[in-house]
């Protein structure tokens, strides 16, 4: 918005200088070639004025000696003197833009003294005093307009620096906060991995060993160590399966929380005979990491149905709207006693679905009695800038 101002008070300015010279012109034939070549000049250094600049600062000294030379000049060589100086008034939109604002008020002073001295040599001190303060103030008002344009451009430029800086900073956090969810996530399978599979494996070691030392004293026994350790390689080999499933990335980011979750249901029956009824509300209405970390709050629910509750079938509920979304994991499984479970410990993976909700300035909400089922309920907040950008 600055600089479209600052544009048309050039061209006003210079379209006004045109059109005086060419109503003088035409109307005084005095030393018209004289007048004719100065001012031609005058005017293709004005146009010229912005291809000047860029040089370096010796040619824009350069150029405001020349123009304030020529028209010395021309007040110099024709009457009305009182006409001329209005040439100065490019010059202060142009000193004034170009110089810092301190220099540009001390050229706009050197313009003012120039007109004065011709002021007093030409219309006389009766008649010029007046015409030296209405032109003085006229170069001090557009030089003070440009200024206070030049200090809000300035300001744009800042705030839209800050801007970039913001932004910067929340694409920073959001790289940090996808790191550390990387980071949490591997530490998860890290210790699913040494609770599960690796117990299992240790488990199918120890069922080897003993039905080797069995296999020549008791041929039953060895036939019962030998089906234990199928089923102790089978329940590792699902395990491991699903651990990988879960290595995957998932396509929340890229298909979005609905779809992705649909897919890993679909996975989790296949995988693990375990049916979920999913029920939606709503259209989903936040960001691709709070998706993402109310992905990992869901499935660490169902892994919890899969591994402790010994149900084949489940009920999910979610709720998107306006100010909150509401999740509700059920199941009608085994159940625990939740005073047998200490806080303090990862246990089933309750702490970090806790942190992750916390992230969000939600809230958890654990129900479960043995024999009859676990149901968990999460409400999340929804941010007013993830709201606007939907």
């Amino acid at each position: 918005m600055a600089r479209r101002t600052l544009l048309i008070i050039y061209i006003f300015t210079y379209l006004l200088v045109v059109s005086g010279i060419i109503r003088y012109v035409v109307r005084f034939s005095d030393y018209r070639f004289w007048l004719l070549a100065l001012l031609t000049v005058y005017l293709i250094l004005l146009f010229l004025e912005p291809f000047i600049i860029r040089r370096n600062r010796l040619l824009t000294n350069i150029y405001f000696i020349v123009q304030t030379s020529m028209i010395c000049t021309v007040a110099l060589i024709s009457p009305n003197v009182d006409f001329w100086t209005a040439l100065f008034l490019p010059l202060v939109v142009q000193v004034m833009h170009i110089f810092p604002q301190r220099t540009g008020f001390m050229i706009t002073g050197v313009f003012t003294m120039i007109m004065t001295i011709f002021m007093l040599l030409g219309p006389g001190l009766t008649v010029g005093l007046s015409l030296i303060f209405v032109n003085g103030i006229a170069y001090f008002l557009f030089a003070a307009f440009i200024a206070i344009i030049r200090e809000a451009e300035a300001s744009n430029d800042e705030l839209r620096r800050q801007q970039t800086e913001l932004l910067e900073t929340q694409d920073a956090l959001r790289q940090s906060e996808l790191e550390k969810a990387i980071t949490e996530e591997r530490s998860r399978l890290a210790r699913n991995l040494h609770d599960s599979v690796t117990q299992s494996i240790f488990s199918v070691t120890l069922t080897a060993e003993a039905a080797k030392i069995l296999i020549d004293r008791d041929k039953e026994q060895t036939v019962e160590q030998l089906d234990k350790l199928l089923e102790l390689s089978g329940s590792a080999l699902s395990e491991m399966r699903s651990l990988i499933f879960e290595l995957r990335p998932t396509a929340v980011a890229e298909l979005g929380i609905l779809p992705a979750l649909n897919q890993y249901i679909a996975r989790l029956d296949e995988l693990n005979n375990l049916k979920v009824n999913l029920h939606v509300q709503g259209e989903p209405n936040f960001e691709d990491l709070e998706a993402q970390r109310l992905f990992f709050v869901i499935r660490e629910a169902l892994n919890n149905i899969v591994k402790h509750a010994d149900v084949d079938e489940a009920g999910m509920t979610l709720y998107f709207g306006n100010d909150k979304v509401l999740l509700k994991v059920e199941d009608h499984g085994k159940g625990f006693d939740l005073s047998s479970i200490d806080p303090t410990r990862n246990k089933m993976g309750l702490v970090s679905m806790r942190e992750r909700v916390e992230k969000f300035g939600g809230t958890l909400v654990l129900v479960s009695q043995i024999g009859m089922g676990t149901k968990i309920t999460v409400e999340i907040p929804v941010s007013k800038e993830s709201t606007d950008d939907n």
